[in-house]
């Protein structure tokens, strides 16, 4: 009901409509339902209706297709609420946020979490997988998300103020040249690195103040005191995942503690027997960037980009 409540306010919010849709997607994002918004927006009346080649088209993500196919103008009440509105927070502030949280980690421990921020860095800009930069500092300061997702917000509202109309879904580098650049500068793609440049200034100045004025203990500022545990753990990695599975299957309590195992982009998804059996303490050392019990039953553990892989060599043990 407060998602359909959200997606009705969205529609009927004007210029600020943008804003809510960005803020409100990022900000159910960490509990896996912001897919719901995002359909509602892009495929139904919520996301604004259109006459497009003799047919009514609703949904900002079937108006911009439409159009595209139609070759008529597109439309920026359509590009509002999609790729555009995601640039300049996925493809400089992010990415901003990561070199932050890399400047303020301890200088022993920063060769250790390079390249947990480059691939991070990459998957945000790329193709617009944000989570695996996300979780890395959403547990450790939920205000920090907070700010995060109220940038985002203001990102589709300032895009969409400047008549910037660049489509598509994923916000990514990718997006930005196929649907931006390659289709002229009637897209206004040029605004997109003037506004992202300002983004990529205000998210590393805010979270490296944030970071050391508060103490926050983002990858590579804590002391390691359990080198040696954290040495036999390295010693068991997979080659093929980099992850200790069978010491990962063991703090979910176990194959008998998992009814169903599943993944998307970047978490483990399973319903289990009973979710206090499982250490979330150890799945952090072990290199989980997060653990979300939502209930009893249902657990998702982020991993990042390599979950795949994780997930099969869990069905391999497990069988």
């Amino acid at each position: 009901m407060i998602i359909n409540g959200i997606g009705a306010a969205i529609s009927k919010a004007g210029v600020f409509g943008p804003f809510l849709f960005g803020a409100g997607e990022r900000a159910l994002l960490p509990f896996g339902l912001h897919h719901i918004l995002v359909a509602m927006i892009r495929f139904t009346e919520a996301g604004g209706t259109q006459v497009v080649d003799g047919q009514t088209i609703s949904g900002a993500l079937n108006i911009f297709y439409a159009e595209l196919k139609a070759g008529t103008a597109i439309s920026p009440a359509a590009t509002a609420f999609l790729s555009q509105g995601k640039m300049p927070t996925f493809i400089f502030g992010l990415p901003a946020a990561a070199a932050a949280m890399y400047h303020c980690a301890r200088t022993e421990n920063k060769n250790a979490v390079k390249g947990l921020f480059i691939s991070g860095v990459i998957a945000s800009a790329v193709t617009g997988i944000t989570e695996p930069i996300e979780f890395l500092f959403l547990f450790v300061s939920p205000m920090l998300y907070v700010f995060h997702a109220i940038m985002t917000g203001l990102g589709f509202m300032v895009m969409a103020l400047l008549n910037v109309t660049i489509g598509n879904t994923d916000g990514g580098i990718l997006d930005f040249l196929i649907f931006g650049v390659l289709q002229g500068t009637k897209t206004r793609w040029y605004l997109v690195i003037i506004v992202g440049i300002i983004w990529a200034f205000i998210y590393y100045n805010v979270f490296k103040y944030v970071i050391m004025k508060k103490n926050l203990m983002t990858p590579g500022r804590a002391v390691l005191q359990n080198q040696a545990v954290q040495g036999e753990f390295d010693q068991k990695k997979s080659k093929k995942t980099q992850y200790d599975t069978a010491a990962i299957l063991a703090a979910l309590g176990g194959k008998e503690n998992i009814d169903s195992l599943d993944n998307c982009v970047t978490r483990l998804r399973m319903v289990v027997k009973d979710a206090n059996s499982i250490d979330a303490d150890k799945l952090a050392a072990l290199g989980a960037l997060g653990v979300m019990k939502l209930d009893e039953h249902n657990v998702q553990v982020i991993i990042g980009t390599k979950v795949a892989a994780v997930k099969g060599a869990l069905d391999e043990l497990m069988e």
